[in-house]
């Protein structure tokens, strides 16, 4: 990204380019009523923060791992397929390592700014993809939005898995429920995806938890009582939702997490995966949401 570049989307005292430590490019957001920080590679959103709050996303001691690699934390963006696939391949997909172009940066209003990134062509021909329009949209605000839009401009039919893996900062795990899922299926990936129904209103979590809930659409909540908030998740053509924890033992095995930092994150993501992938003839577009929003949580005794 040349001098040009960096005057051509930096917004004076919204938007601000830089390059980190280790040369990679980043994107400092600041409005009246929140801060974020999204990186131009893998367009990984690594901070959120509105103002008097504690920051909305967890994210892990990244130092200790090479940034050209996807970190545990931040919202990492999942294309075009989810988990993992034959042993060759990565987890996740490849759009979350590799660099994404940072095509317009717009002022909403006093309060709100927009980035949108697209994922070049000359990536998806290099991993064997047909080049379609693949572009995220980050809203920050009161609020933090992100959309993913995929246009196939091919004249095949494209099938694609997506997800937003999404990382929260939690107070502590034992003071987290979780709300909206009750009485959904879901596949338990700790017990070798065996089929289940949910039977909490407010789900504890108490230990390792890895499930994929089944047509999950509506809005979920997270309630963290040692923060005195709820996080909301509002999601727009999402059938899938992620929870996730590797509690103690698996947390050993993630190199750039510390001893405790499980006890610190939960994992509730938006996608569509498996059956609920993503199926578009040639022409078709879609765009999938989630806007990110906190509200003070009332606890009574």
């Amino acid at each position: 990204m040349n001098s040009h570049l960096l005057k051509k989307f930096s917004i004076p005292n919204k938007i601000t380019l830089s390059q980190d430590a280790h040369g990679f490019w980043r994107a400092a957001v600041t409005t009246p009523l929140s801060t974020a920080e999204i990186y131009l590679q893998g367009a990984h959103v690594t901070a959120f923060q509105k103002k008097g709050e504690e920051p909305l996303l967890f994210m892990s001691a990244s130092h200790r791992m090479d940034r050209a690699h996807m970190l545990h934390g931040g919202i990492p963006l999942c294309f075009p397929w989810f988990g993992n696939r034959e042993a060759e391949l990565l987890s996740h997909g490849f759009a979350r390592i590799n660099l994404w172009d940072l095509v317009e940066t717009k002022e909403l209003s006093e309060n709100e700014v927009s980035l949108r990134f697209q994922l070049p062509h000359a990536v998806l021909i290099a991993a064997g993809w047909p080049p379609l329009t693949a572009e995220l949209t980050v809203i920050v605000g009161g609020a933090l939005t992100l959309e993913l839009r995929v246009h196939n401009t091919t004249e095949e039919h494209f099938l694609y898995e997506e997800c937003f893996h999404s990382y929260f900062l939690v107070s502590d795990i034992s003071k987290a429920t979780i709300h909206g899922l009750c009485g959904l299926t879901y596949l338990d990936k700790v017990e070798d995806l065996v089929a289940k129904v949910e039977s909490f209103e407010a789900l504890p979590i108490k230990g390792e938890i890895n499930r994929i809930y089944l047509n999950s659409t509506g809005s979920l909540e997270i309630h963290d009582a040692g923060f005195q908030r709820i996080i909301r998740i509002e999601k727009t053509n999402s059938r899938s939702t992620v929870v996730w924890n590797p509690w103690k033992e698996k947390a050993r095995t993630i190199p750039d997490f510390e001893a405790n930092d499980y006890q610190k994150m939960l994992c509730v993501e938006s996608g569509n995966i498996r059956e609920f992938g993503c199926k578009l003839a040639p022409g078709e577009a879609a765009t999938m949401q989630a806007r990110l929003s906190t509200l003070r949580l009332i606890t009574s005794y």
